[in-house]
């Protein structure tokens, strides 16, 4: 009995040290404005304890990032996947169709046609203060090789032609530029036109592709190429993309709304043709 009262009557004392002494503290901070030395040893004894606890939070923390970033990255290389096996199944399709059309090229007693380009490699040194950059300036010239009406191209597709030679430069006339005409064809179903600027779609960084019968195959999402006819530009370069099929004025024929593969306000690397056989044998 009497231990239970010395355990109660120090538990007492204990709290009313404790008490004091956190209104010791207060006073003292509260005077010199700097923590109490009771502050600084309840810090000094409860330092290494934060320090533990925080390095298990974030060792939990990395581990639940780890298992969160895990699972992402497991999805995006799923999506990846998919994305590959879709481009294979696209490379075998074009590779049956090409084998096809050598076929059918065959049995129709028609020859394989070969064409060999020759090219120069030039850069973008100046474009056209207008807003649309419809003209480009080029790092060669005739020293190089270069003539008037050499088409010139990237991997991508046409950019335009040259307009204007010097011995150590050029100009070229863009896609998209009024000045800018020739033979086209569409991809799909080969449908004959003629790929032009226009005025009103040259700020939409457009062309048209004109002249196409009433009845034409043509939908959005149809390429289009050069056809070579004229014989000035070599055949099947890349020039875009339908974007839009609409009529004419005059109610009778249509044209199309064509999207440039080449963005030619950015391109900086091109390869004017300067030389180009297409023939069959």
């Amino acid at each position: 009995m009497r231990r239970r009262n010395n355990l109660g009557s120090r538990f007492i004392v204990g709290i009313v040290v404790v008490i004091a002494l956190c209104v010791l503290s207060a006073l003292y901070s509260g005077v010199t404005g700097n923590p109490s030395p009771v502050t600084k040893l309840v810090g000094m004894v409860t330092s290494p304890i934060q320090r533990v606890a925080n390095g298990v939070g974030g060792f939990f923390g990395r581990g639940l990032s780890y298992f969160t970033d895990f699972d992402d990255l497991k999805a995006e290389n799923e999506q990846l996947k998919k994305q590959i096996r879709d481009m294979e199944q696209d490379v075998r399709d074009a590779k049956l169709a090409l084998e096809e059309n050598d076929r059918l090229r065959a049995q129709a007693g028609q020859p394989e046609r070969t064409r060999d380009l020759t090219t120069l490699n030039a850069e973008v040194i100046a474009r056209n203060p207008g807003d649309w950059a419809t003209t480009l300036t080029l790092d060669k010239g005739s020293s190089n090789g270069v003539s008037e009406n050499n088409l010139v191209i990237t991997e991508d597709g046409v950019v335009g032609y040259v307009s204007y030679v010097a011995p150590n430069y050029c100009e070229i006339t863009t896609v998209i530029d009024i000045e800018m005409q020739c033979g086209a064809l569409v991809t799909r179903t080969r449908e004959s036109a003629i790929a032009e600027g226009n005025y009103d779609l040259m700020a939409e960084g457009g062309l048209r592709l004109s002249y196409l019968t009433e009845n034409a195959d043509v939908v959005i999402g149809d390429t289009v190429e050069t056809s070579g006819k004229g014989g000035m530009f070599p055949k099947d370069i890349m020039i875009g993309t339908v974007e839009n099929v609409l009529p004419e004025e005059n109610g009778i024929s249509y044209y199309a709304v064509i999207k440039p593969f080449v963005d030619v306000e950015t391109v900086s690397s091109v390869s004017i043709v300067t030389a180009f056989t297409d023939s069959t044998e």
